[in-house]
């Protein structure tokens, strides 16, 4: 409590209320510090094994958790989800957050976003699926041992088809994975046309028989596990493979067979973990779902009722109206937005704040209607590119003077006395884009410089603050130039804890 006085009274929490809110969003809370709520979780090793995310000590390096990290796929997949939910944070506290602050904001906008894309370090092209990987980059099981329907393992309460589609920030990404828009949709359909068997041959390394796969069974969607949180955003995915007619009709068919009676869950096809599968049938049944978190948007699926009212704050009224609606009339055949045509399966939160009203007309036929390549859902990667994560030019602990600070683990580090150096040799020159030092609490000051040709060229100089021991910061060095050797040198008064550092550049193209 002394704490939270002390920051009133410092004027630094007036700043922070100022930071606008736009229409619509949640308020009542202190941004910045729920920000560095967030931040903490995403870039500082927890205390202990219970809380945090796993595997931090060493995922932001490599970029991905590793197989010695139970459940570290799933662990990895879910903390890309996470991190596009910090880009779009990061990137508002750059517009609307406290200026001192700005510049470290969109610095980690660039990061977050690269790490968003660390989805793709995990998908084997081998067996078409995402799998683990250990510490060495090699997946766990070869092409001929992996088994797409076993649970468990390197997935949390699911199997290698439920992880298969978990990159709602990044759809089209995920696409080019698949071989583009049509081998997204070949993949879906293979999903939902192959039976879940349930039972003991599928239980994988789960010690018993797991209520989730007997619920996965039950509901006969092919692999569609509804009754659990890592499969509720799969019917939307077909959205970009152009294909709005298909979510459409697996969410009216699951609206209209899965919450019924007592049969499957007592009206719940699943747990009913603080509120999601009702929160998944209500918003469906508006015709609305938030795809990706973070994202300033909303889908459009397949409403259920002829009219429904949201009231909102304010007097303002989100109005869904669906002409021709009917147990087999589930296809979207137009929508007008507030009177206006509207082509794309997908809305901006700021239109529906502002309370809007949606005309549906529905039909028994699927139609062309929000299937076409420009009006898909937002995501990180334009239609038909390929998601390209930074990676660390730094990635051989051999070539620096201090191997430690280069060994993808933040647990040791490097004590660098006022003056002394880290220096890295890189095989070929390449230009940063980025780079990363994890250092303890407190202030610290470096130079960033690179020696080419015998010359040498100041990249970057700091003076900052780390908030948390083993913190990982992200900078844009001032200057991007093709270098040879790169020098990072203390220039504070004290010495510097260097558990990590990396050099962050593009990828070359596949």
């Amino acid at each position: 409590m002394e704490r939270s006085g002390a920051r009133r009274r410092d004027g630094r929490h007036l700043e922070r209320r100022r930071v606008r809110r736009r229409r619509g969003a949640v308020g009542g809370f202190d941004l910045e510090e729920a920000y560095d709520s967030a931040l903490r979780n995403a870039t500082v090793p927890p205390p202990e094994a219970a809380v945090g995310r796993k595997g931090l000590s060493t995922s932001p390096f490599t970029g991905y958790t590793a197989t010695s990290v139970h459940e570290g796929l799933s662990w990895s997949m879910e903390a890309a989800v996470n991190d596009f939910g910090l880009l779009t944070f990061s990137e508002l506290m750059a517009r609307e957050g406290p200026a001192a602050r700005r510049g470290e904001f969109a610095d980690n906008a660039r990061y977050f976003r690269s790490r968003a894309l660390g989805y793709r370090a995990l998908f084997d092209p081998a067996v078409g699926f995402f799998q683990g990987r250990d510490e060495t980059g090699a997946f766990r099981l070869s092409a001929h041992e992996y088994d797409p329907g076993i649970w468990g393992s390197d997935y949390t309460e699911t199997n290698g088809w439920g992880m298969a589609f978990t990159v709602p920030h990044d759809g089209n990404g995920l696409a080019w994975l698949y071989g583009g828009r049509e081998g997204l949709a070949r993949k879906l359909d293979a999903f939902f046309a192959t039976p879940e068997p349930g039972g003991d041959a599928v239980r994988g390394t789960y010690p018993y028989l797991i209520h989730e796969i007997s619920e996965a069974k039950d509901i006969r969607l092919g692999m569609l596990a509804l009754s659990n949180q890592p499969a509720h955003h799969i019917p939307a995915m077909y959205l970009f493979a152009g294909r709005p007619d298909r979510t459409q009709q697996i969410v009216r068919e699951s609206l209209a067979r899965l919450y019924l009676g007592s049969e499957i869950g007592q009206g719940y096809p699943g747990d009913e973990d603080n509120g999601e599968m009702s929160t998944w049938w209500v918003l469906n049944a508006l015709g609305l779902y938030p795809l990706s978190v973070g994202s300033p948007g909303w889908v459009v699926t397949s409403p259920l009722f002829p009219r429904a009212t949201v009231h909102l704050p304010g007097g303002r009224e989100v109005v869904v109206t669906a002409q021709g609606n009917g147990p087999d009339a589930v296809y979207v055949q137009s929508l007008r937005v507030n009177g206006q045509p509207w082509a794309r399966p997908w809305l901006p939160h700021e239109i529906l704040a502002a309370g809007a009203r949606l005309d549906f007309v529905m039909g028994t036929e699927p139609s062309a209607w929000g299937s076409g390549v420009d009006e898909m859902p937002p995501s990180l990667t334009s239609p038909g590119a390929e998601p390209r994560p930074l990676v660390d030019a730094a990635s051989d602990r051999a070539s620096s003077s201090h191997p430690l600070a280069f060994d993808d683990d933040s647990t040791e580090a490097v004590l660098l006395a006022p003056g002394a150096s880290i220096e890295y040799r890189l095989e070929v020159p390449v230009a940063i884009e980025l780079y990363t030092v994890t250092s303890r609490a407190g202030s610290a000051s470096w130079t960033l410089d690179v020696i080419e040709g015998g010359r040498e060229s100041r990249l970057d100089a700091r003076t900052t603050e780390f908030r948390w021991d083993r913190q990982t910061r992200p900078f844009t060095p001032e200057l991007s130039a093709a270098l040879e050797v790169i020098r990072f040198t203390n220039t504070g008064a004290e010495s510097l804890a260097v558990h990590q550092l990396e050099y962050l550049v593009a990828p070359p193209a596949s």
